[in-house]
């Protein structure tokens, strides 16, 4: 499979002075295309992935500067446990590379608010987002 792809449109307010996206924002962004992820995967048999971030490592490589064409951020499963399972994405202009993140996320029971096992829905659904061999790029090499 390959990476989803999100449309990311920079704000205004998202730059400081220098015109270099504030490093908060990168953490908005990956949120945005892992809302878009969840909205594309939501199609198949799974109502909704109740699920609650228990990580986020951003790398930022160059910045993001302000302008009115969009970057794209791709993400992609790169593991599925018992529990829990891991996203990966980029931020990219082109074949530039700007930022990378890897977010653990964990299946949660909002009655008991606690974690949970995934279902054998969201399981098949992961498993089939699944990359096979990234080698980091989000595409089966």
């Amino acid at each position: 499979m390959t990476a989803h792809e999100y449309v990311c449109h920079i704000r205004f307010s998202d730059v400081d002075v220098y015109g270099h996206v504030n490093n908060v924002k990168y953490f908005e962004y990956y949120q945005e295309a892992r809302i878009d992820f969840f909205r594309s995967v939501r199609e198949s048999d799974v109502s909704h992935f109740a699920t609650v971030v228990a990580r986020i490592d951003v790398d930022y490589r160059r910045p993001i500067l302000f302008r009115a064409e969009p970057y794209v951020v791709r993400t992609w499963v790169t593991r599925v446990g018992t529990s829990s399972y891991t996203l990966a994405s980029d931020i990219s202009d082109g074949d530039t590379v700007l930022s990378r993140a890897e977010a653990v996320l964990v299946a949660f029971d909002t009655a008991t608010q606690r974690s949970r096992p995934l279902s054998e829905a969201e399981r098949r659904v992961l498993e089939s987002a699944l990359a096979p061999d990234t080698g980091g790029t989000g595409q089966a090499t």
